[in-house]
């Protein structure tokens, strides 16, 4: 009498254990089912804010200078630099204040991280660094007093592989913002 009991109930266990799996694929099922196609969107479209963003480099009157800071802003670009540098509004990132910094993270091992102004401004930019100042951040993430950056806080092992000439483009089109 004892076995019988043992059967029904893990008859009752197997039938139970069914339909919960038969409910959670279905369940699944349907959630993949109600998501929007990504096809709705162009992949265009997802990207466009983002590549409206950079300030174009017309400012240069030098056509030579001009193509060199292009180059930088398809970089800084591409780099998705904008992605912290920028200060984010109610609706997403400030194109006024593109590579302004001010974007606050907080991170387990150095606390809060505020990002830094990139533009020229002297006071509160990188107007007041050389052109090697910059290039050796960007190159070794090394600040010019010396300080480590953390490739956390800071891409900079990607940009570690730049070639000198995207290094000086970039720097070219970082002197060219307002």
């Amino acid at each position: 009498r004892h076995s019988s009991e043992v059967t029904t109930m893990t008859r009752i266990l197997k039938w139970v254990l069914g339909i919960v799996v038969v409910l959670g694929a279905t369940g699944f099922v349907a959630f993949l089912y109600l998501i929007p196609p990504l096809t709705l969107v162009a992949p265009e479209e997802f990207v466009k804010q983002a590549g409206e963003m950079p300030p174009p480099v017309t400012g240069i009157s030098d056509p030579a200078e001009q193509a060199i800071a292009e180059r930088g802003r398809y970089l800084v670009l591409t780099a998705d630099c904008g992605g912290c540098h920028t200060t984010q509004g109610p609706k997403g990132p400030e194109a006024a204040y593109y590579l302004a910094g001010g974007m606050t993270f907080v991170t387990n091992n150095h606390g809060t991280v505020v990002s830094r102004n990139l533009t020229p401004d002297k006071d509160t930019g990188t107007g007041s660094r050389s052109p090697e100042d910059l290039k050796r951040v960007l190159r070794s993430g090394v600040y010019p007093d010396g300080r480590p950056i953390p490739p956390h806080a800071m891409p900079w092992p990607g940009m570690s592989n730049w070639s000198e000439e995207d290094l000086h483009a970039v720097v070219t089109y970082l002197r060219s913002l307002k």
